[in-house]
């Protein structure tokens, strides 16, 4: 076996700091670090041919300008924290101050469109209530429908329904009989992902009829809360993760 040398610059000292909130402060505390290349990276990576090692420096700096994506510290920064809301010891991540900047919304928005628009998607499916903000746009966006998965009593057709676990319960996610036929190609989409149990209830609903689920899309994602693990190996997109 042939081995070379391979050496790849790494020409940006912490692809964290793009993507994050350069402080922490009382208004915005500070957001999870990802786990990423130190700044000093080893200078040589053995690769079996130079092809290889094409491939390898293309990745790095691809996954390095996606890192580094303006967009995600306007988003992140334009989420406001409510201490104490909607109980004592809660951090409540309020998305109302992003909606009120035109530019950090929109940018939210293109980031999905970007990511899903082909994807070859038939069905956005928005979780109650806020992936009613976030879906409709995607969805005209990359010519898809919109289907709101919503909480019992809320929809007047006939309904099919799962019931999935909170904290202190029970509760049930409803969608219309006919808004999807199986085999589309659904993205499920909410402002947040916590413990993971509507996200989880939204697909088995979809699931139940046949179709496909492509991948779940969250603006945030609260990882102490291990909402993902919940989700089991269907794919989670998220832009923003948080200290819950």
């Amino acid at each position: 076996m042939r081995v070379v040398n391979c050496s790849i610059s790494w020409s940006f000292r912490s692809a964290v700091t793009a993507a994050l909130p350069s402080f922490p402060s009382s208004r915005f505390p500070p957001l999870l670090p990802f786990s990423l290349p130190s700044s000093n990276p080893p200078s040589t990576v053995l690769c079996r041919s130079t092809s290889s090692a094409r491939r390898v420096t293309r990745m790095a700096l691809k996954n390095a300008k996606e890192e580094q994506d303006p967009r995600l510290e306007r988003i992140s920064s334009a989420i406001r924290v409510i201490p104490d809301f909607p109980k004592p010891g809660i951090l409540f991540q309020d998305i109302t101050t992003l909606l009120l900047d035109p530019k950090a919304f929109k940018d939210t928005i293109d980031l999905f469109v970007e990511r899903y628009r082909d994807q070859n998607i038939n069905v956005v499916a928005g979780v109650e209530a806020r992936g009613f903000i976030f879906g409709p746009p995607i969805a005209l966006a990359i010519g898809a429908k919109f289907v709101p998965m919503r909480k019992p009593n809320k929809l007047p057709g006939e309904v099919i329904s799962e019931e999935y676990s909170l904290e202190y319960g029970k509760d049930k996610m409803e969608m219309h009989v006919g808004a999807v036929q199986p085999g589309e190609r659904a993205l499920v989409i909410d402002d947040l992902i916590a413990t993971g149990g509507t996200l989880d209830a939204a697909i088995k609903l979809l699931e139940r009829v046949g179709v496909h689920i492509v991948e779940c899309a969250c603006l945030i994602e609260l990882p102490e809360l291990k909402g993902r693990d919940r989700l089991g190996n269907k794919p989670l997109f998220v832009l923003v993760k948080v200290a819950a």
